[in-house]
């Protein structure tokens, strides 16, 4: 109970802080949070290829922050380190799939990414490419994290999918606010959506 109070707060100083500062603040506290929930996994985890594809995803989540914060833009070496995190994420509840696939999923998820991207085309220029690339990655990761609940119906897959469709929001607002044009609230929405994400992903550790 007190680590996730602990959690909570960590992610609070972050978002006050990127409105409010101080800049110190700002840049210890996103990775400090995603440490908080590393120390979670590792703890809850039993050291079973479950544990180690999610570890390894908030391993890589933490890159992928820095690289997004360095105050120079990094924002394609952190776009791939996000994009990797998904990946060992996808692995991880590939694993766990319970019977055979549906194949409306993909299908809708899919119809989902192409609306997302042409929405995003006009404002992409160089970025095309690897905003396309991404967002057919945690397209992935979410009919992987849907089909693992489809097929199990456990509260672990549960968790799992409401991380990714949170993850899918929050990666959201983040484009928009980017590419479409910057909003008031975004960071408030961007990071609260994130960190929960996060957590609800680690949490699957807990409910196996």
């Amino acid at each position: 109970m007190w680590v996730w109070l602990a959690i909570a707060l960590s992610a609070l100083l972050h978002i006050t802080a990127a409105y409010h500062g101080p800049r110190w603040q700002f840049y210890i506290f996103k990775p400090f949070t995603m440490l908080l929930l590393i120390g979670v996994a590792w703890q809850a985890g039993d050291g079973g290829f479950y544990h180690m594809a999610i570890s390894l995803g908030l391993l890589l989540s933490v890159v992928g922050d820095v690289f997004l914060m360095w105050p120079k833009s990094r924002f394609i070496a952190g776009l791939s380190a996000f994009a990797l995190a998904h990946i060992a994420y996808s692995v991880a509840f590939w694993s766990q799939l319970g019977s055979q696939i549906v194949w409306w999923l993909p299908a809708m998820l899919a119809a989902v990414g192409v609306i997302v991207f042409l929405l995003l085309l006009p404002s992409l220029g160089k970025m095309v490419i690897p905003v396309a690339v991404y967002i057919a990655v945690i397209a992935q990761m979410a009919w992987a994290a849907g089909e693992f609940w489809l097929t199990t119906s456990t509260t672990m897959a549960l968790l799992a999918v409401a991380g990714a469709a949170v993850f899918m929001f929050s990666d959201l607002c983040l484009a928009i606010d980017r590419f479409r044009g910057p909003f008031k609230s975004a960071t408030t929405m961007v990071m609260t959506s994130y960190f929960l994400a996060q957590s609800l992903i680690v949490a699957t550790l807990l409910a196996v």
